[in-house]
């Protein structure tokens, strides 16, 4: 019964976790690789300014000795000169420069032009560019940050472990009291039932019969709630679902809680289609049976109670207290309880949920304050027998 929503707060601690390392990560990672591309910009600018400054000593001698040739090494960069015009003398660049700007970038390429106080050789600007690598960043970045993540993974994994630890032992011990406490209750709620029974038999005096009557209604009461925990606590043995007629299951359902009827002098209408489902017998009266006690617990003395079975649903309707819309979203919530005064756990809607999952079917609640509820059960046709 624990290890759900134990194992529940475990995933979303660990999804929390490892989301915020992850978001913490890549805002290091993204801070480290601006670092590291400036850097690399920083150092490419002072290297371009350096290879300018030899050029231009170059340009400055053919100039001045008058060499046949000029041979330039452009060791790697894209270069163009140009004449005080700007117009190209020599370039290897097909689109416009922004001549306002001297070092400037433009996608991954950075740019970065001189200009001369006197022209050599007719030129007086130079332009030279180099794309700018950072696929050597990132392999270096990821290197460090993904091993670091993982480890970080692991501490966080091995310490969710280490702090659950204590709730896990927790949970089992409850979850082994509950087990323990569930089974010896069957003795003494059998022995009740079967002496109540006696009673009402031989008791003929009404004001006796009204206390019988109370035992009786008490003594099934507990019956029901062992049943329940029967059910939330024990995984019962796998079993073949087969066709059960629904009609049959609600008036034997109706007849087990007739005492309970009778004490708040209920009226039972139904209108019962016969119809047959492939579920297990057992878990159905599960259904039913916390369905109709709701139905008899949260209705109004004289109050009414209207059955409808079709082949699509099942309806089970009442003029008791009804829910309000915050009622109605708390209903799911096990041990919650639509009010304090009425006995039992609270665990009554949670197996009609587990149900209905169990045989994929669907629950609608219908209800307003003080003017009765309906709860509606609806079935895929391949559960139809």
């Amino acid at each position: 019964m624990y290890e759900k929503p134990l194992k529940a707060a475990l995933r979303q601690f660990r999804i929390l976790y490892l989301g915020s390392l992850l978001l913490l990560f890549l805002l290091l990672a993204f801070l480290a690789f601006t670092i590291e591309k400036e850097r690399l910009i920083s150092d490419e600018t002072r290297n371009m300014d350096r290879y300018l400054s030899d050029l231009e000593q170059t340009l400055k001698d053919h100039h001045f000795r008058h060499f046949d040739e000029l041979v330039i090494n452009t060791k790697g960069y894209r270069i163009g000169l140009y004449d005080i015009d700007h117009l190209p003398i020599i370039t290897q660049y097909s689109h416009n420069l922004p001549w306002s700007e001297i070092t400037w970038m433009e996608k991954d390429v950075l740019y970065s032009r001189h200009d001369f106080s006197l022209y050599f050789l007719g030129v007086t600007s130079i332009v030279i560019s180099k794309k700018i690598e950072t696929t050597p960043i990132l392999i270096r970045l990821t290197s460090v940050f993904v091993p670091l993540l993982w480890m970080m993974a692991l501490v966080g994994y091995l310490l969710s472990r280490i702090a659950l630890k204590p709730a896990r032992n927790a949970f089992e011990t409850v979850d082994t009291f509950i087990k323990h406490a569930t089974h010896d209750l069957n003795t003494p709620i059998a022995a009740i039932l079967s002496n109540a029974r006696i009673l009402e038999e031989k008791i003929t005096e009404p004001s006796l019969q009204r206390f019988v009557q109370r035992i009786s209604i008490g003594a099934k009461t507990l019956t029901g709630l062992y049943e329940d925990l029967v059910y939330l606590n024990f995984r019962p043995h796998p079993l073949i679902p087969k066709p059960e007629g629904i009609k049959a299951l609600i008036h034997e359902q109706l007849s087990l809680l007739e005492t309970l009827i009778e004490y708040k002098k209920l009226s039972v209408m139904t209108d019962l289609s016969e119809i047959k489902l492939t579920i297990y017998a057992d878990d159905f009266h599960r259904l039913l049976n916390n369905l109709l006690t709701n139905a008899i617990k949260y209705n109004k003395p004289k109050g009414l109670i209207v059955l409808t079975l079709t082949c699509e649903y099942l309806s089970i309707k009442d003029s008791g207290i009804g829910l309000s819309e915050v009622e109605k979203q708390k209903i799911h919530e096990r041990y919650w309880r639509g009010e304090s005064f009425e006995t039992g756990l609270g665990i009554g809607m949670e197996i009609v949920i587990r149900v209905c999952k169990t045989y994929n079917l669907t629950l609608e609640i219908h209800s307003a304050k003080n003017q009765g509820s309906e709860f509606i059960i609806r079935w895929p046709k391949s559960l139809i027998a």
